[in-house]
């Protein structure tokens, strides 16, 4: 059985303790600002990755001053780090909620469709925040990525979850080793993005779909 992560909740608690009180983004006025600039700053990542972003290409995009950025974050990591953690934190409560809206009586191969399906519209139509938190995933020091890796590992789990459950009810192959599955579905629904066109002739829908009858072995002619 799959598990709930506590993940979801904790971005709300890692801001709220790392703000310090009476700043602009503590206003309603301030976190407008605030997710401009975050918005803005994933628009640039997930276009021309970590080492190539400065906070004025963010400061452009963002429609601010850069000077005005120090009010909102410390520096160009502090920015980053709560980009990359935000994305999978989203990710991941948007693929549960997905999971979660099945009916009662939905097998776990429809559970684990559902997954697949969720991720992969998630990254193509969804958040600039999740495309540039994967985009930068490995190109960020440390320091700055450690506690989105943590999440993302979270993540890994309860996918794998969904995948062992499926081959425990014979949807799949008992002898497929459901990390590698993971990592071969999660990495062609995240690398989709840099291919994938939004006027192109197959919509998000389709790829989903597309993706989901792939992992199922789902590939041969249909009766019409």
């Amino acid at each position: 059985m799959t598990h709930m992560s506590p993940a979801v909740d904790s971005l709300s608690v890692m801001n709220e303790a790392r703000r310090p009180k009476d700043t602009p983004a503590t206003t309603p006025r301030g976190e407008s600002t605030k997710e401009r600039i975050m918005q803005g700053a994933a628009r640039v990542l997930a276009k021309r990755g970590y080492a190539a972003t400065t906070l004025a290409d963010i400061a452009k995009a963002a429609g601010v001053k850069a000077g005005s950025l120090y009010y909102y974050m410390e520096n160009k990591e502090d920015l980053i780090r709560d980009l990359m953690t935000r994305g999978i934190v989203e990710t991941h409560a948007y693929v549960e909620d997905a999971v979660q809206s099945l009916d009662q009586d939905a097998t776990s191969q429809d559970r684990l469709g559902a997954a697949i399906a969720a991720h992969m519209r998630y990254m193509l139509t969804k958040n600039d925040i999740a495309r540039a938190s994967i985009r930068t995933l490995g190109q960020a020091p440390a320091e700055v990525q450690g506690p989105a890796i943590e999440l993302h590992r979270s993540y890994g789990h309860y996918f794998s979850a969904l995948i062992e459950d499926a081959k425990a009810d014979g949807f799949l192959a008992p002898d497929i080793d459901a990390r590698v599955l993971r990592l071969l579905i999660i990495g062609a629904a995240n690398w989709s993005t840099a291919w994938y066109q939004p006027t192109g002739a197959e919509s998000a829908d389709g790829i989903a779909e597309l993706l989901v009858r792939m992992a199922f072995g789902d590939m041969l002619p249909r009766e019409k």
